[in-house]
């Protein structure tokens, strides 16, 4: 809230219960936390008793909950985050490259120097050189650490989580709806977001990583089953807009269960020294640079003097969150010149999924938008009739992975 205050926002989460004893159970937790945040908390928790579940939120009384506990959390667009952390790292002296791919490494006596890349829109080849180069790359961390030693063993376990979208009407009341622990200790939400309600997640083990992950079937059907049974809504598959996928770079345990993996990080060097920074997630990306930057200050000693960005804001950029692609053909126009001039924007999936967010709110307005954007971009940039047809192509089949299996 203090470097990010215009990308993250104050919301109000149920958590409705059935039972006495979890009424109990889930006020000491969330009062804790409330005592733990201190004068950082955004709001007390408070019990919400059945009188007023039954005003509110009628479909929560009719499934038999007794209240819910409302305590307040934090809400983001991941996107504009990204895209803030990328125009302050500008203004703070890096140099930023777009759609290029990592295809080795350049060694010197068996340690890495520097590193062989490709952009992937012109084909040019290049080589950084470097004196670190930091593996933060997620779930795909593994295979590039294959780059530096064939031989490297996984250390990800990762898992898959999905979300469903809604029209913003299937939920009632304002909040967001939270159950900690379904059957099989997943959690379950459903959050209103940009316009649109998600509803999620699963917890799935998966062995491919896909750089384009797909939502499975059984992963819809448990969401839908779930939501509708632990929440009390009534959703049903017709009224999704979209459906997509995450993968969780979760580190190797003993555990199967990848729900019960820890979703902490950890940083290491490879023999050639590759910094390998694995694990983590979102909501601790500063801590996890904060343990990178100690990392290699304990590798390069008094010499390497990194600077303090704990105060450090964030860019807003344009303030307004960037759910739905502008309707007006001006407004559009605008807002794809900008993208393409000041937040490297090439591609039509570079505006209608990662400066916009139409893709992943309405996977068919995304679909019937792309021709004019790509038309757009074409002009903005120079490229050809061709060009504009193939990027349109190919973000329809793009956007065909986002809808529910049953459509067209």
């Amino acid at each position: 809230m203090a470097n990010a205050s215009g990308h993250v926002d104050d919301f109000g989460f149920l958590i409705p219960v059935k039972r006495r004893w979890a009424r109990f159970y889930y006020g000491v937790g969330l009062r804790l936390y409330d005592f733990l945040a201190g004068s950082h908390r955004w709001g007390r928790t408070e019990w919400i008793g059945r009188k007023q579940i039954t005003s509110r939120l009628p479909h929560l009384a009719e499934a038999g909950f007794i209240g819910a506990w409302r305590y307040r959390d934090g809400r983001f667009n991941d996107a504009d985050l990204a895209l803030g952390l990328a125009r302050t790292a500008a203004q703070q002296g890096a140099t930023l490259v777009n759609h290029c791919r990592a295809e080795g490494f350049v060694k010197q006596d068996g340690r890495i120097t520097g590193l062989h890349a490709k952009d992937v829109l012109s084909g040019e080849e290049f080589t950084l050189n470097a004196r670190v180069v930091v593996n933060a790359c997620g779930p795909y961390s593994d295979a590039l650490c294959r780059l530096d030693d064939p031989q490297h063993e996984d250390h990800l376990r990762p898992s898959q989580g999905i979300h469903l979208v809604f029209d913003a009407d299937v939920l009632k009341g304002g909040d967001a709806l939270l159950i900690p622990k379904t059957d099989d200790g997943r959690v379950l939400f459903a959050v209103p977001w940009l316009g649109k309600v998600l509803v999620g997640t699963t917890d799935t083990p998966v062995d491919t990583i896909d750089f384009e992950p797909l939502a499975l079937e059984e992963e819809v059907a448990f969401v839908l089953d779930h939501a509708n049974r632990f929440l009390g809504l009534q959703l049903r598959r017709e009224d999704i807009r979209s459906v997509f996928a995450g993968l969780r770079p979760l580190i190797q345990g003993r555990r199967d269960n990848t729900a019960k993996l820890s979703r902490s990080h950890q940083v290491e060097a490879s023999a050639s020294g590759l910094v390998n920074v694995r694990g983590g997630k979102w909501t601790t990306y500063r801590k996890m640079a904060e343990d990178t930057v100690r990392f290699l200050r304990k590798q390069h000693g008094p010499d390497f003097t990194p600077a303090d960005t704990s105060a450090l804001p964030l860019d807003m950029g344009d303030a307004a969150p960037r759910g739905m692609h502008p309707d007006d053909p001006s407004a559009l126009a605008a807002a794809v010149a900008l993208a393409v001039t000041e937040e490297m924007c090439c591609t039509v999936e570079d505006f209608l999924a990662r400066r916009y967010r139409t893709l992943f709110l309405d996977a068919r307005a995304a679909q019937s938008a792309a021709p004019v954007v790509a038309r757009l971009i074409a002009e903005a940039i120079g490229e050809s009739p061709s060009w504009t047809e193939q990027q349109v192509e190919t973000f329809i089949n793009l956007a065909r992975h986002y809808l529910p299996s049953n459509t067209p």
